[in-house]
């Protein structure tokens, strides 16, 4: 009876029917069929399907929350493992919004800057950017943000909370949300302090007299091309002194060469001492020194060349129980219009020097003195 029955509802049509329910019925079927009477074939499938169907969503409840939880794990992992790399990165990291405020920052950043991470929340990126570096930086923010750049790298210096100035190399990209709108920035800081110190002793070196500390020729000569071209364009006068130490090599071979060069070191000082900040000194060769004053005529050099001179002249020297006094010789020029370049300047300032030397040293010649 049963199995006329079963071949009525199910037949041959087995993937018709719900492979859940099928596979319970056959199963549970076969059992009662074995075990029980007649009468329990309808009733007893179907209370064991409904619980079997209840067992096997918990099963399925279980597997998901199971998974739910693998998941957090990992994703707690992940976000511990982020951090650790975030907070220990070798560079100052941070999230910034449009005005430039920072939203996120790692400890390597706090570090570098002398702030903690609340109070770099409540300041900007521009809010601590050196002032002369300012509107470069802000240039290339707003490129980010306008969408022109997706990544930019410059150079620039952050004010620290006590007050040092940090080089940096800051590194910046967008970062986009739905429609490849920009919504946040983020900003990778790299100090490069130490490098930026070896490349001004670089350049001291390569631009700077050991001995006496001013100017090299070379430094000397790159400066005043810039002055000639500036003082063309704006038509600004423009004086070249040429020094030279009146017989600087008996000093050497009476003294010696140490006392030699304590003179060469006091002759800048002096030097120094009247010279405008703006103005430009350099040792030129052994015993021969030059000085480019802006915006002057031949009277005011001539001024300046007399102060020097009588500067040098009060300058002592003790070597031993010995006072040892230099002079110098000086030779003024001046910029003209028919100047073709700073050279013509400086071939008249030599001439000048010679004549102050040949008759009798310790003199000032002007230019003029030599054209009569």
């Amino acid at each position: 009876m049963f199995v006329n029955w079963w071949k009525r509802i199910i037949g041959n049509n087995l993937k018709t029917v719900c492979a859940l329910g099928v596979l319970l019925i056959v199963f549970l079927t076969m059992i009662v069929f074995l075990d029980a009477r007649v009468r329990c074939y309808f009733t007893l499938p179907i209370f064991l399907g409904v619980f079997y169907i209840l067992f096997r969503a918990n099963q399925l409840l279980r597997r998901e929350i199971d998974n739910y939880k693998q998941t957090q794990k990992a994703l707690a992992y992940s976000e511990s493992l982020f951090r650790g790399i975030f907070n220990n990165a070798s560079a100052g990291i941070s999230l910034l919004n449009r005005e430039g405020k920072y939203r996120h920052c790692n400890l390597t950043l706090c570090r570098m800057l002398g702030y903690s991470e609340e109070e770099l929340k409540n300041k900007s990126f521009h809010e601590i950017t050196f002032p002369a570096d300012l509107e470069l930086s802000i240039k290339y923010w707003q490129d980010i943000w306008e969408g022109r750049r997706s990544s930019v790298s410059f150079e620039k210096r952050f004010i620290c909370k006590n007050g040092d100035i940090l080089w940096a190399e800051a590194n910046i990209s967008a970062i986009r949300g739905e429609g490849a709108e920009v919504t946040d920035a983020i900003a990778v800081i790299i100090d490069i302090s130490v490098r930026k110190r070896m490349e001004e002793e670089l350049r001291h070196q390569a631009t700077t007299d050991f001995l006496t500390g001013a100017d090299n020729r070379r430094a000397f000569m790159q400066k005043t091309k810039e002055e000639f071209v500036r003082a063309r364009r704006y038509k600004r006068g423009l004086a070249l002194l040429l020094l030279d130490i009146d017989k600087f090599k008996e000093v050497n071979d009476c003294y010696g060469h140490l006392v030699g060069d304590r003179i060469l070191r006091e002759v800048v000082k002096a030097c120094r001492s009247i010279l405008r900040q703006t103005d430009i000194l350099a040792r030129i060769g052994g015993e021969e020194f030059a000085a480019i004053l802006l915006e002057s005529d031949l009277a005011k050099a001539k001024t300046v060349a007399l102060r020097i001179q009588e500067k040098i002249k009060e300058t002592i020297v003790i070597s031993g129980d010995s006072k040892v006094q230099v002079t110098v010789s000086i030779g003024i020029a001046t910029l003209k219009d028919e100047d073709f370049s700073l050279e013509d300047t400086f071939k008249r300032a030599d001439a000048a020097l010679y004549l102050a030397k040949e008759s009798g040293r310790n003199r000032i010649v002007t230019e003029q003195e030599v054209a009569k």
